[in-house]
């Protein structure tokens, strides 16, 4: 089970492989067509950033994607929130001391630095620590108030996104062949993830069900807050077999990681009734993957209707060229008759109708504002699409 931070070593066999594609690009001053975003809001943040592709290979870029998602999938129960940023730091570049939580649950570091031939001091990620040392029985400084995580190449690095957190300044070269080099990211839930021959939609109906039941018994405990994931192994009968927590970062505000009654309870209650639920009956055994978020979310499905004057025939060819160009955004869809199935970020279906766009998607397990965020976001890009795609 993954709580508060995890390291991962070795983690994608083609590491070598892609920093040789970074130093190839950018070897050559003359010759380098990456387009880096210089990113600085004065004393927060200084770096350069691209989007990977722009770097890595394609055919070598979907196998990292591939292998990250189906690593975050097993271990972590989460989704990676569309594609990395690739982040180069040089000399003098900083990331200030910030939380993420609006950005993802877990955030996530991918080293592509050559850290231990690094020509530059600086470069760790810097986590703070719970708790808040009592200034009149402490005298602290230094690793007592946070942990250093150097970027060792080929590193995974998850963490709470919840967590205060940066990245020390970088003192050395300014040659980006020297530089701290990284894909940096964000993990959250996605719909259910099914495998086996259970029926995936109604696996999400029974799980969404067991959230909607978990109002009343956790209202006591409006202090814990967090995330827990969990794999059920379900029999062909549909009962639960066994039940496995992949990740738990359950907290209150007060007690962090430390030990704590309400905690623990709402641990053992969320588990409980995850052991009782009962699927429908399938051919054989299924594994199914879920997360519960507290405090619980809108439970409520995402439903977004607009209206258009266009062709459906046109408007259907314009929303699959660009759904297609959604996938960099973690938009996964298959085409469903006259309309679409969404399977990542989450499951839905985006339909063209006569005089409207119909988009529907199940309930995440996401704060408000992530919630809210994806809602206008695809609001915005099917009114778009209304107005100019038919």
């Amino acid at each position: 089970m993954i709580k508060r931070q995890h390291v991962v070593n070795d983690f994608f066999p083609e590491a070598e492989a892609m920093r040789t594609a970074y130093d190839g690009k950018v070897k050559n001053a003359y010759q380098q067509t990456v387009h880096w975003q210089y990113f600085c809001e004065p004393q927060m943040y200084t770096y350069l950033r691209t989007v990977p592709q722009q770097v890595i290979p394609e055919a070598l870029w979907g196998r990292f994607s591939q292998h990250l998602k189906q690593w975050c999938i097993d271990h972590v129960g989460l989704i990676p929130t569309g594609a990395p940023n690739l982040h180069l730091m040089v000399n003098g570049c900083t990331l200030g001391l910030h939380s993420d939580f609006h950005n993802g649950t877990w955030g996530f570091v991918f080293s592509l630095t050559r850290w231990d031939t690094r020509k530059f001091s600086g470069g760790e990620t810097l986590l703070m620590r719970d708790g808040v040392p009592s200034y009149k029985k402490h005298h602290v400084q230094g690793e007592v108030l946070y942990e250093l995580v150097p970027a060792q190449f080929n590193q995974l690095l998850l963490f709470d996104d919840r967590i205060v957190h940066g990245t020390q300044t970088i003192e050395g070269s300014m040659d980006p062949l020297e530089g701290r080099l990284a894909l940096v990211g964000h993990l959250r839930a996605t719909s259910p993830v099914v495998a086996g021959p259970l029926d995936a939609a109604a696996a999400r109906k029974t799980v969404f069900e067991f959230h909607r039941a978990l109002a009343e018994p956790v209202k006591p405990y409006k202090d814990v807050q967090g995330v827990m994931t969990f794999r059920l192994g379900v029999g062909a009968d549909g009962a639960v077999e066994s039940t496995t927590v992949l990740t738990d970062n359950f907290v209150t505000a007060h007690s962090g990681y430390e030990a704590n009654e309400d905690v623990a309870a709402v641990r053992a209650l969320v588990l409980e009734a995850a052991a009782k639920l009962h699927f429908a009956a399938a051919s054989g055994p299924s594994k199914v993957t879920a997360a519960v978020l507290l405090p619980l979310p809108d439970l409520r499905p995402i439903e977004i209707s607009i209206a258009h004057a266009g062709r459906p025939a046109k408007l259907q060819e314009s929303l699959k060229a660009q759904l297609k160009q959604g996938e960099a955004l973690g938009f996964q869809v298959d085409v469903q008759g006259d309309g679409f199935a969404v399977r990542e970020p989450l499951a839905g279906t985006i339909r063209i109708e006569p005089g409207r766009i119909v988009a529907s998607f199940d309930p995440p397990m996401w704060v408000p504002s992530q919630r809210d965020h994806f809602q206008a976001a695809l609001s915005e890009n099917l009114g778009m699409l209304a107005k100019y795609g038919g």
